[in-house]
């Protein structure tokens, strides 16, 4: 009875840590690529727990993956990759809004419509803890628009 009991504890204590520094990835998508096509914006919404950073996303299907943000300077709007973003605690961050969006580089493949761009996330919160997470961005087509997610051309 008592292994019962523990396994029990134990397992609540698990689950206590996994909720502790969940991450919620939602509305993840990109718009297919014309032929040619060598980058593309990924799009998507992340929620934190507790305070943490997005430092780092992956994806099989780019040669590298850049965090973008954009900014004001002298009346010039600049883009620069920065090498990590904030995510502070319970809020929602948009990732294709407000500046802030994600760059596939180099893609290997264009992208379709119906496709499924996988990608790892690596978070590291503030007690220097990383973790890995995985999110699927939907390929829609190429006119979709959307008004607060328009994104520009990189070169």
């Amino acid at each position: 009875m008592s292994k019962y009991l523990w396994g029990g504890i134990a397992a609540l204590l698990c689950a206590a840590q996994a909720w502790a520094g969940e991450v919620k990835v939602s509305d993840a998508w990109a718009r297919a690529t014309a032929p040619g096509q060598s980058g593309a914006a990924i799009q998507f919404l992340i929620t934190s727990e507790e305070d943490a950073y997005l430092l780092d996303i992956s994806s099989p299907v780019a040669g590298a993956v850049e965090i973008h943000k954009m900014k004001q300077e002298g009346g010039v709007m600049k883009m620069r990759a920065v090498k990590s973003l904030p995510l502070p605690a319970g809020k929602q961050v948009d990732l294709g809004a407000n500046g802030n969006h994600v760059m596939l580089l180099k893609l290997k493949q264009p992208l379709k419509e119906g496709d499924s761009v996988p990608l790892t996330l690596t978070i590291q919160y503030t007690d220097k803890r990383k973790e890995s997470i995985k999110a699927n961005a939907e390929v829609r087509p190429l006119t979709t628009s959307s008004d607060k997610h328009e994104h520009h051309d990189h070169h």
